[in-house]
């Protein structure tokens, strides 16, 4: 496998969009009660296609051999009052289809994710993961990232 990670453009939505929607339905089957099915596939096309020209966003397609097999979304914050934060980049979406995970896939991303972070001014990055997510969460300890927070949810409908 040749792993090169790329910044998405425009014509990359639908893929993108076929990978977020798939994305979506990993979180859907840890916690349907938390994590609701909001991706349909024009809604994700628009927005991450929308995300690839934005000035505080970068969406980055891993390839392989020119086969798409991963993204990662990310959004540049210079103050966030609720979080707490400042200079931050949010890593809110990566994904790679399960027969590219272990290729080493994910840390490309997660190496061009930083860069990325880096030029759009952030001197963190900072993601949420699921909490039923251990493999995910094993992924990210080891790419240098650590707990900070917790979040917690109390469902208002029971």
């Amino acid at each position: 496998m040749a792993i090169e990670v790329r910044r998405a453009t425009p014509a990359d939505a639908e893929t993108i969009a076929e990978f977020a929607i798939l994305l979506s339905e990993q979180h859907r089957d840890y916690d349907p009660k938390r994590f609701v099915a909001l991706a349909d596939r024009e809604g994700a096309k628009w927005f991450y296609g929308s995300q690839t020209e934005a000035a505080d966003a970068a969406v980055l397609i891993a390839d392989d051999e020119g086969k798409p097999v991963g993204f990662a979304f990310l959004q540049y914050q210079a103050k966030n009052y609720a979080e707490l934060l400042e200079s931050a980049a949010w890593l809110h979406d990566i994904y790679v289809v399960g027969s590219a995970r272990r290729t080493g896939a994910g840390k490309k991303l997660i190496e061009a994710a930083k860069k990325a972070a880096l030029d759009l001014g952030a001197s963190k990055l900072v993601l949420h993961v699921a909490e039923k997510n251990a493999s995910g969460q094993d992924f990210f300890n080891r790419a240098g990232f650590r707990t900070t927070m917790i979040e917690m949810t109390l469902d208002l409908s029971s």
